[in-house]
């Protein structure tokens, strides 16, 4: 067995390399899962401060960062108060796209309130550029205090951020 030079700079047999290469992709996985957990995490906390202060959600977006643990909110609303809630939705989208495009992002959340009848919910749709999903977080009033539910996971999307998303 010839010996290779991995990315770790360590000289080993070609099996070796296989394994360094194979734990380094799923301690990547691991990390951008992680990323992913404390962005959702930061909407919630987001939206809830919103709540609090507006008794609405303002469509807003999160982006995670491959090459860092920073987390960026963008809310065009605060340059665009009179844009209309899908319009809103638009601008939130089109920035989100726009870093993508030109930063290292590993996924993006796009947030918004969504509503059905009598009942509330928190839209967070997650997106990598592999993936997608949309969870509503059903919210409540209830004696002067905001009430965030369960997640239910949808089969919808509200849009797509990623260009070649498959899901």
């Amino acid at each position: 067995m010839d010996a290779l030079k991995c990315a770790s700079g360590s000289t080993v047999g070609v099996s070796a390399c296989i394994i360094e290469a194979a734990l380094s992709e799923e301690v990547f996985k691991v990390d951008q899962q992680k990323k992913i957990e404390q962005m959702v995490l930061s909407c919630i906390d987001t939206a809830k401060a919103m709540l609090e202060e507006y008794e609405q959600v303002i469509p807003f977006g999160i982006r995670a960062f491959s090459d860092s643990d920073d987390l960026k909110m963008n809310c065009p609303a605060d340059k665009n108060p009179q844009a209309g809630w899908s319009e809103q939705i638009d601008l939130v989208v089109s920035e989100l796209r726009g870093f993508v495009s030109n930063d290292a992002i590993c996924a993006t959340a796009l947030v918004t309130e969504l509503e059905s009848g009598a009942e509330k919910g928190l839209g967070v749709q997650v997106e990598t550029e592999l993936s997608s999903v949309l969870f509503v977080y059903p919210f409540r009033k209830q004696d002067d205090e905001w009430h965030i539910e369960e997640p239910v996971k949808t089969d919808q999307l509200l849009t797509t951020v990623y260009s070649n998303n498959s899901t």
